[in-house]
């Protein structure tokens, strides 16, 4: 009797094997999300019809807008609370190179404080989701890469800006750009990854070279257990010193949805986002397809 009972048991799991294993893959499912920045006030004063029917055609589920203090808090909410409705995520996109010598982090933290002003004004599921923080030091006159003064200040302000998003239930998006890890840069771009950002945006310039550049980030994500983003530029080459080979621009469009794809299944242990540079090139491409 009791060996027809463990018999008829491992029939039981046998057949119940394939359910539960499909079942708990699918609870665990990795899933990736497409975002593209805008750096133009326009869209929320001029432009939202077009903005939006954009990222609902294209499958977006993320914006990073800029958001100008001199377009009226009125105006962001009506404008958030559209895309919001539209199940796309709102951040705040903002970055100026001199936010790196500060060391206390307060233009930042003032960036962060606008969210919170407008999010205080809208329900819940209407919230702007984080902050998007762009800083780029390097860009800096007499620059150095050696220079650990910089290097100091950058990390306290992002450690500092990075508890204030914690404290307010805020995400805090860091972009950096693909190289950093063989510039010098590799301690600072480690400690964003795990001490201050809940997500690191790779500005991963460089066609067909997105997957290795990638590997330290990828790397250090995974261990910290947070989302990477990759961002695809879309600009014309010979703007912003870009060359041909550092944009999607004559590729196009399927170009960089092809390779997002191959990046994805390469490093499908782990979360890794998709973002495009930026909305006003991203039109210009889709126009010319």
């Amino acid at each position: 009797m009791r060996k027809q009972k463990k018999i008829f048991f491992l029939l039981i799991v046998i057949i119940l094997a394939p359910s539960v294993f499909y079942l708990l893959r699918q609870s665990t499912q990795i899933v990736s999300t497409r975002a593209i920045f805008s750096w133009s006030s326009e869209e929320i004063t001029y432009n939202k019809k077009q903005l939006v029917n954009d990222l609902v055609t294209y499958d977006f589920d993320r914006l990073f807008q800029s958001i100008s203090s001199d377009v009226k808090n009125q105006e962001v909410i009506s404008f958030v609370t559209e895309l919001t409705n539209q199940n796309i995520d709102v951040y705040k996109l903002s970055g100026t190179p001199e936010w790196a010598l500060d060391p206390s982090g307060t233009g930042m933290i003032e960036q962060l404080d606008q969210i919170i002003k407008i999010n205080r004004q809208l329900p819940k599921k209407n919230h702007i989701k984080g902050l998007v923080i762009d800083v780029e030091p390097y860009t800096l006159d007499h620059f150095e890469w050696e220079d650990k003064f910089v290097q100091k200040s950058y990390i306290s302000a992002m450690k500092k800006l990075y508890q204030e998003a914690k404290q307010e239930g805020l995400e805090l998006v860091v972009v950096v750009p693909y190289f950093y890890d063989t510039k010098g840069y590799k301690d600072v771009l480690n400690t964003f990854i795990h001490e201050a950002s809940s997500e690191i945006a790779v500005m991963n310039y460089y066609r067909n070279h997105e997957i290795e550049h990638l590997s330290f980030e990828a790397k250090e994500a995974k261990k910290a257990d947070k989302p990477l983003t990759t961002i695809y530029e879309f600009k014309q080459p010979g703007q912003h010193d870009l060359n041909d080979i550092n944009t999607y621009f004559n590729k196009g469009r399927s170009a960089a949805v092809e390779n997002a794809k191959q990046l994805i299944q390469h490093y499908n242990n782990q979360t890794i986002h998709i973002a495009y540079h930026d909305y006003h090139a991203f039109r210009e491409v889709i126009e010319n397809e």
